[in-house]
Parts: structure tokens; sequence; C-alpha cells
């Protein structure tokens, strides 16, 4: 079976009977939630058809789920979506002027509010390295072009493209179909998602993660039951009645997982033999060097996730963390959106569209410092070039 039969956005009959088969039909949800699920048919990546189709030997992709259970991983996502979404994008005249109308960048008309339409295109481009916005347009000018009036995000997994990268969106029942490319907004990320470029270092955290939870539940963690006396016990067997290796093992598991875990009976010709338990250096400079790793696959710095160990920050270092964090991180999501956003198709020529830092900066030094205020990148800031004639 081809695992792209069972993915969404294929338009073909057979495909989206396939999936109906295997897939429990969702509910019908808010589309203006940011939090509602995409599609029943992501289960496919969190192993629920995926281990039936290619055995349980095949390593099952990593999914946004599993990485938000890292915390370093959740945290940057926070840094980068949440500031992408705090800091408000403008539109500039052709003498760089604000404009008194800011149309579509400040719309409150939308099904979200602007901070959650960014927040969540960040979290897109972040996780997926891609991003789709749709388009409510004006009426043609004199040259039959049309400008958006309201853009909304369309949440991951109700679009997709074809293969000559026209988008598709979903109708209303999982099926995705052609629209006109005049009414969405296609946006590329940075990077093609780091689901997919840092997929074993989010794999390698949570399973340090896991690990961990385990070491909380059963800190002696590996024991072996030896038999000593009396008949040597069989593996297993059809008798429900009989004691066998298999149950002798299953009510000791059961025991230390319950309550009163601490504290067993341990039968005449049983010995308890303790082979070893987790590496305190794995869980604990294992776990922050995974973190770290996470800081340098988002581009931030390592001490905004808490992974740079034992540190006396200052003021100043602290705001040039802050800064580094905009030009090397942050602002790679912000440059790709209005990159987009400053497209002919989406934006009048001679004008331009930029991420207003300046309110998120402003931090004045305080009296007792002597270190000077660090220098405001100029990220995010595209601007077509002026025609000659261009519409109004």
């Amino acid at each position: 079976m081809n695992l792209r039969a069972l993915l969404p956005g294929l338009p073909d009959e057979d495909t989206h009977q396939l999936a109906a088969e295997v897939v429990v039909t969702p509910t019908t949800l808010e589309l203006a939630s940011p939090w509602a699920p995409t599609h029943q048919l992501a289960k496919v990546l969190d192993g629920v058809v995926f281990r039936d189709v290619f055995g349980d030997l095949a390593p099952v992709p990593v999914t946004r789920a599993e990485a938000m259970t890292v915390p370093a991983v959740a945290r940057a996502r926070h840094i980068i979506a949440g500031t992408v979404g705090a800091v408000p994008i403008r539109r500039y005249g052709r003498d760089g002027e604000l404009l008194a109308d800011q149309g579509w960048a400040s719309s409150t008309a939308g099904t979200v509010s602007t901070f959650h339409r960014h927040l969540w295109t960040a979290d897109d481009l972040l996780f997926y390295g891609w991003s789709c916005w749709s388009r409510v347009n004006s009426l043609p000018d004199r040259d039959g072009r049309v400008w958006p009036l309201r853009m909304d995000r369309i949440a991951w997994g109700r679009w997709s493209v074809d293969e000559v990268g026209r988008v598709l969106v979903d109708r209303g029942d999982g099926r995705h179909v052609l629209v006109d490319q005049r009414t969405v907004c296609l946006i590329p990320g940075p990077h093609e998602g780091i689901l997919t470029a840092a997929a074993v270092t989010i794999r390698h955290a949570a399973e340090l993660q896991r690990a961990a939870a385990t070491a909380a539940r059963t800190p002696a963690a590996y024991l072996g039951l030896r038999q000593t006396t009396g008949t040597p016990l069989k593996l297993r067997s059809s008798d429900p009645t009989e004691v066998t290796v298999e149950t002798t093992l299953a009510d000791w598991r059961a025991a230390r997982a319950g309550l009163g875990g601490g504290v067993a009976f341990i039968p005449l010709g049983l010995q308890v033999e303790e082979l070893g338990s987790f590496s305190e250096h794995l869980l604990t400079e294992g776990r922050n060097a995974a973190a770290v790793d996470v800081a340098r696959v988002t581009s931030l710095p390592a001490d905004l996730l808490d992974a740079a160990g034992p540190s006396s920050l200052t003021y100043a270092n602290a705001r040039d963390n802050d800064v580094r964090a905009i030009q090397y991180g942050v602002g790679l999501y912000m440059r790709s959106m209005s990159a987009v956003l400053a497209l002919d198709s989406v934006t009048p020529r001679g004008q331009s569209v930029r991420f207003d830092l300046d309110e998120w900066l402003e931090s004045p030094v305080p009296a007792s410092s002597s270190q000077p205020a660090p220098p405001r990148p100029d990220v995010s800031r595209e601007t077509t070039p002026t025609p000659e004639e261009s519409p109004a």
C-alpha cells in the first residue's frame, strides 16, 4: 500500500474512499479555532496506521504533538510564534510614510485576530515549512487587478498543493479542490520545517524526556528475577491458573506500578537482583545538551531556552540575546512572511510591508548601567520598486 494514498489533499475518488475506510469521520468543528485538529488522517503519522503499513521496526515520523512534549521545543515555539504574533505588521507608502488605512494588516473582520493569524502562521513555518492564507479581495481596478481586503490563515491540513504548485483547499469533507489562486496566499518558510530538518534532534530529546518520566516512576529501573529452588517455571502455559515466567513478571510489574509499589513480597525460591538504573549523567546533562541542540536548530540563543547552564546574565547581554533572537531566529519567519506580503500580487508597487519592531525592542537602559543600548535589527522589510505608473 502506498502511504501517500493515506495523506489528505489528493483529489481522486479512490484515494478519498480508501481514507474513509481507515479513518473515523471527523467531528464538525469551528474552523476559526486555531487549536482544531487539522484532519483525522493526521493519525496516520501518529502510528495508528503507519505501523500497520510498515511494521513496528519502521521509524514513525515525528509529529508536532510529539515535538511539543519536549519542553525546549515548546519554549522555542512560544518565543518564535509569540513574538511574531505580538509584533504588528505595517504597510507603508511610496515615500515611507505609514498608510492611514492599514487594510488587511489590521483588519478585525477575520475569523481570528491578527495576533493569532501571525502566531499560527509562524507555527506552521516552524514545524512544517509552509503556511497558507485565504484572501477576500477588492473589486478589480481599471487594470483588472485585485487587492486583498482581508486575509485569514487556513489551518494546516485543510490545504495542499498539486504537482505544479497550485493551492487546493478543503471543501468541507476532507477533499481538497483547486481554487482561484487569487483567493489564496502561499507563504514558504525559511526551511523545510523542523519536523523534517530536525527530526532526529526532536526524537532524541523526546526519548530523554520519556526516560526521565520513567525514572521518576521507577528509580530502580532494571531488575532481574532469579529462581533459586524448585521446579523451573515454564515460560508460558495455556492453563491460566498455572504460575509461569510470564505471569510472575506480569504480577511483579503490576505491583510495582500500583499503590505501595515500593514494597514487594518475594516468594520462597525467588531472588531479586538490581541490574542497574538510569544514568544521572544521561538524565541531567543529556537533557540539557538536547535543549542546546533545539536552540541550535531554531537559531535561538541557548540562554532563552534555559539550556546554557548556570550563568550570570546582565542587562546588556540579556538585551543582546533579544536582538540576536530577532536577527537570526524570529526574524527568519518575519522576513518569510513580509517577503510574500510585499509581492506585486498582494501589495501595489512602491509600497512596503514590514514588522514594526520599535515598540517591541523599546527598553531604555537603566540609569545605573553604563552599557549602551544594542542596535535594533532592521528585519522583515520588503519594498517593491516604484514604476512610472502604479495603481493607487
